[in-house]
């Protein structure tokens, strides 16, 4: 039984370390060959490390919660996100958030915003923004 069970473990281990593991291929001389594609996906640009900053084209402000307006709730909600080249608001992290539905208001907010990507190097690329919203009645 003990046997059968540090079997498992260690089969549940392996499992776990390939599945956290990055996604490399081999070329034909036997050398790793990482994917440019998801490798581009992960650099993330900021402040004047681009030619040209993002355009936002449109920001839809944030839906005012009914909990939060009757608890009389007013400040700011500050995220971290990426503007990603592909044009999608990507990785949003909270910096601080409100109760009562404010900060998940916000996010839903953040992830319609219409943009034109950043540009370095006349490539469309991703960019780290800071986002603020503010909460007032």
């Amino acid at each position: 039984m003990k046997r059968t069970l540090k079997i498992v473990s260690v089969v549940w281990l392996l499992g776990l370390a390939l599945s956290v593991m990055p996604d490399h291929s081999v070329n034909a001389q036997g050398t790793e060959k990482k994917d440019a594609k998801s490798e581009e996906e992960h650099i993330y640009f900021k402040g004047k490390e681009v030619d040209k900053r993002p355009v936002v084209k449109r920001k839809p402000e944030p839906e005012y919660t009914d909990e939060a307006r009757l608890h009389r709730i007013e400040g700011s909600v500050v995220l971290r996100c990426v503007f990603a080249a592909t044009g999608e608001v990507k990785n949003v992290h909270v910096v601080s958030g409100l109760p009562y539905g404010l900060t998940e208001s916000a996010i839903a907010a953040g992830k319609r915003i219409k943009f034109q990507p950043a540009v370095k190097d006349g490539k469309p690329v991703s960019y780290w923004m800071e986002l603020v919203y503010n909460f007032r009645i």
